[in-house]
């Protein structure tokens, strides 16, 4: 096999699909990448066999082939390349050989690509397309509240649940994140879980123009883009019925500039940093809103904005993190915040189609 084709352009693919290689393998054909020449491009595929991506690019395929190559140790070397355009060349023994401009040689000792697994396919008729941007904006609204806890396995996942609209959803039990992607229609109803490290991937392969096409079965997905196609295993289990928890009613509306309320949280844990729980109180009166944390070892700060209420007080304990995960996510230049009480959860709202419930802290 012999190829060129442009550094920064390899680099990238490279780069993508590393995560997908673990870290620690019994097998270690998993810690290589598989790559292909032919017609043109470059065909390059890792695997944990759980989640297996391929990606493409172009390239001047001068005689075609196939291999594998340590991703850890291919990508360090692209990195350290500064080359526009390189030169991989791969010999019987499956060394590659990487050359940049007259100088620079890399030599790679990979393995039997027979031994690479094969790639998985969904067999199944059941798909929708979306713009890739709008499948960007759901995992980005909402990823962020998946479970870091393994004990809960049904939490360590996205939840996409098929059905009259589409509904993308995440919790760690203490907040919930809810994006609905409205008309995405679908004859059968299911709901699957799709783990948090497949997350990752999928939104750096959405990171392109065009649309996406998702298959999925009860125990596979994948996600098809103009160069990419991720196959992931499912999470095995049964979300629990998120819609339960969305308070059906509440006390009032509060509506305030998405990062002036970023500010004043951001300002509020320079006090909060070092605490093992950290703590921000939010208190609702007199047309105002006071964003408070209070350290004993640090100091205290309080930042006062103007707000349109003017119902009972209500003070709600939040931790700081789930306030700016959301504030840092959501795109829209004004946020809502829907208070029903100083014991009830806190919902944050973005436009018609995003929500955050937070639950309070008991301090």
């Amino acid at each position: 096999m012999k190829i060129e084709c442009q550094t920064a352009l390899l680099r990238n693919a490279v780069q993508l699909l590393q995560p997908v290689c673990p870290l620690r393998t019994t097998m270690p054909i998993l810690s290589n990448l598989l790559v292909k020449a032919s017609a043109g491009q470059i065909e390059l595929v890792a695997t944990d066999l759980d989640l297996t991506v391929k990606t493409k690019i172009p390239a001047d395929v001068i005689e075609e082939g196939e291999t594998t190559i340590p991703v850890r140790f291919f990508l360090d070397a692209l990195r350290k390349m500064n080359s526009d355009t390189i030169e991989l060349s791969v010999d019987e023994a499956n060394v590659s050989t990487i050359r940049s401009g007259n100088k620079v040689k890399c030599s790679l000792r990979g393995m039997d690509p027979s031994n690479f697994a094969n790639f998985p396919v969904v067999e199944t008729d059941i798909s929708i397309e979306l713009p890739t941007k709008d499948l960007a904006t759901m995992l980005k609204y909402t990823s962020y509240a998946v479970s870091r806890d393994e004990s809960k396995s049904m939490l360590n996942g996205v939840c996409f649940n098929f059905s009259d609209d589409l509904d993308v959803v995440a919790t760690d039990g203490k907040r919930l994140a809810k994006y609905v992607c409205v008309g995405v229609k679908q004859e059968k109803a299911m709901q699957v879980i799709v783990p948090s490290k497949s997350i990752s991937v999928i939104h750096q392969i959405l990171n392109t123009e065009g649309t996406a096409e998702i298959k999925y079965t009860s125990n596979l997905m994948q996600i098809s883009t103009l160069n990419s196609v991720l196959v992931t295993r499912l999470v095995d289990e049964h979300y629990p019925n998120y819609n339960q928890v969305i308070p059906k009613s509440c006390q009032a509306i509060i509506k305030v500039n998405r990062l002036t309320f970023l500010n004043a949280i951001n300002l509020a844990t320079v006090v909060t940093e070092k605490s093992k729980q950290a703590v921000v109180r939010l208190n609702f009166e007199d047309n105002k809103l006071s964003v408070n944390a209070n350290t004993a070892e640090i100091g205290e700060v309080n930042d006062v904005l103007e707000v349109k209420y003017d119902g009972e007080q209500v003070d709600l304990a939040v931790n700081p993190t789930y306030l700016t995960d959301v504030c840092q996510n959501v795109e829209s230049e004004e946020i809502t915040i829907e208070i029903t009480g100083s014991g009830s959860p806190l919902v944050i709202r973005s436009g018609e189609n995003f929500l955050c419930i937070i639950m309070p802290m008991r301090v």
